[in-house]
């Protein structure tokens, strides 16, 4: 079994990697393939509580509190971060070798500078495109389910249909990042409740299979031994 240690930005997330993803790792018996402790960054530099969970941080923030986990999770295989691209902080988007244009590229580049910075093999740094609630719509029959609410199919649908059936891809001003969007087509929509319920529902096997980028990281867990 190995021992992983993943650090989100929201406790959404927390939720999500420590209830699900996890999940999605055991062994024929039904005992977990991995141990999995999941923790939100803090936003100020060292210092954890849980008036300091989340929100932003820049990279010297991070980079700060990278090493203390890395020097507590001296017992781990593997240490993993995982950020909203858009949702960054500025700072690590600056000072890169080179500013690419494409996407992919940007993140690619995002994702090294820190792991360059940090220089452990223990650490990986991998950045979903937009919010967790992107991944809600790999499977949008799930949704209208999930609220009874099949009248509500095609919105969903047609969503998906404007950014290439690509769910990760699903944002283009923050007023209508994916959470956004669901909250207007359903008003009672919780990120915490409804959001880990629909992805539950959904399947993270499923997940993984209309979202790249999540796919990648979670092949980094099926790498381990």
């Amino acid at each position: 079994m190995a021992n992983i240690f993943i650090i989100v930005e929201g406790q959404t997330e927390e939720q999500f990697y420590k209830r699900l993803v996890q999940n999605e790792f055991r062994n024929e018996d039904g005992s977990y393939r991995h141990y999995f402790q999941v923790v939100v960054m803090p936003s100020k530099r060292n210092v954890y509580s849980r008036q300091n969970k989340g929100g932003a941080f820049s990279f010297d923030v991070c980079l700060d509190n990278i090493h203390r986990f890395l020097r507590q999770a001296s017992h781990c295989d593997l240490v993993l971060l995982t950020l909203d691209y858009y949702g960054l902080h500025d700072s690590f988007k600056q000072f890169l070798p080179s500013q690419p244009s494409a996407l992919e590229d940007k993140i690619l580049a995002v994702q090294g500078r820190l792991e360059d910075e940090i220089g452990s093999q223990r650490f990986k740094f991998r950045l979903q495109v937009h919010e967790f609630e992107a991944y809600l719509f790999s499977n949008p029959a799930t949704v209208v389910s999930h609220f009874q609410e099949p009248m509500k199919l095609p919105i969903l649908q047609e969503i998906l249909s404007k950014f290439g059936n690509n769910p990760e891809l699903i944002n283009d001003d923050p007023a209508t990042a994916p959470s956004k969007r669901l909250g207007a087509i359903f008003p009672n929509f919780g990120k915490t409740t409804d959001g880990i319920a629909i992805a539950d529902k959904t399947g993270i096997a499923h997940i993984r299979q209309r979202c790249a980028w999540f796919d990648s990281m979670c092949k980094l867990v099926e790498d381990l031994p």
